[in-house]
Parts: C-alpha cells; structure tokens; sequence
C-alpha cells in the first residue's frame, strides 16, 4: 500500500541494524519481502498455510530470507522470542478476523510481551466507529489495484447479533472469486482500542492513512500505532 513502507521505516528509525520485525497475519508477505532486503531481519506468521508455503517456495526467486511460520496470532506469545522485535505489523485489516475481544486482548498482550523496550505495534483497520450497527448489513471500504477490486461487507447474524464478514474480488476480466463467505469477526472500536492501550499501559497514536494524516472520525481506516 501507498506509503506503508516509508511509515514503518520512519517508526523503526531508531532501531539499531538489523531491525527486527513481525507481520503477523502476513499474507503473501510483499511489504516483508521487500523490508528484508534492506536492513531489517523479518519474521512473518499466517493463519493460511497456504500463504506461507507460497512465501517458503518462492523464497530462493524472491532473493528474500524470511523466517515464515503458520501460526494463528493466539499463538505468537508460545513461539517466538520474548523482548525481541522492534516493530510488529498486522495489515489489511486481518485483525477483525479474530473473532473475539478476549482473542485481540491476548494479542496485544502477547505484542507487548514480543516487543523490546520502546517497540511500536502497527494495526491496520476499519473505522468501525463510523459505521451504523443497528444496520443488517454494512459495506466497507473497498480495496483495488490494476487487476481486481476487493469487495467487503458485514452481515449481523440476527440469532446471536454477531457479524460476519464476506468478501469477493471482481478480476478486470469481471470475473468474481469469493475470497470470504459468513466468517465470524469482531468489530473492535477506536475507543476500545484506547481502553485496551490504556490497561497494558501502551502509549498510542491514531492516523488515517499511511501518509501520517492525523486520524479523523470519518475516516475510512485507522492506522493505530501502539509503543511499549
């Protein structure tokens, strides 16, 4: 994304070489590949091991040297190394997909817990507080590049009031893909954000896009930033 790793580089700055950082929930991994091939030393987690055996298999074609595990984010805290990283990063939104407040406290504790002295969290998310949930359905920001369209929206289940998330890309060629169908996911808020921030005794800074505009309520995402 625009910006993305200008911003981590700035956050990371200080850091000393080679840096240490974390995508959690990393996907195809392009903004990690891309950072461990200047002087950072990255470690990247999915939930999707497909994601990863794509990541471990192009590795020697990508010139990029990794360390690729698939791990569920409940599982960070048991793996890997206490007070090691200086950055971690969760993007594209992927934290909704733990569908639990208790789930997303255990990260941030377990973050807390990864990072060293004044290490920075990144999370990449929605702007749930703009939205309306008395809503039966609400639709979220899109997401396109040249060859498709990422297409989301929220559906609240009317038996239990939780929401569950569907998402499908519709290709340049106007073929349509379901990426996501009826996945259980929890909404946090900015403001429960702050809470949790305040309880671990994180500092915390919110901004709109990866440029480092100041963070405003209609914003369409939030860029939280969160140092130990």
């Amino acid at each position: 994304e625009e910006n993305q790793q200008e911003f981590i580089e700035n956050i990371c700055k200080a850091a000393s070489s080679p840096k240490k950082l974390l995508s959690v929930e990393c996907g195809p991994g392009t903004i990690s590949k891309r950072l461990a091939k200047k002087d950072y030393e990255v470690t990247v987690t999915d939930s999707f091991p497909e994601f990863i055996n794509c990541i471990n298999n192009n590795q020697n074609v990508d010139k990029s040297s990794l360390h690729a595990f698939n791990l569920v984010p409940q599982d960070i805290g048991r793996y890997l190394g206490k007070n090691f990283f200086d950055i971690i990063i969760c993007c594209n939104y992927r934290l909704i997909f733990m569908n639990n407040k208790a789930l997303i406290t255990k990260f941030l504790v377990d973050c807390k817990q990864l990072l060293k002295d004044g290490g920075s969290l990144v999370l990449d998310l929605i702007n749930f507080s703009k939205y309306d949930f008395s809503e039966d359905r609400i639709d979220l920001p899109q997401k396109s590049c040249e060859r498709a369209t990422l297409y989301s929206y929220l559906v609240k289940n009317k038996e239990t009031a939780a929401y569950n998330l569907n998402q499908y890309v519709i290709t340049s060629s106007g073929k349509r893909i379901d990426e996501v169908v009826d996945h259980e996911v929890s909404p946090v808020s900015l403001e429960t954000f702050k809470k949790l921030a305040e309880e671990l005794q994180l500092k915390i800074e919110f901004f709109s896009d990866y440029k480092g505009t100041p963070y405003k309520t209609d914003s369409d995402k939030i860029i939280c930033v969160l140092r130990k």
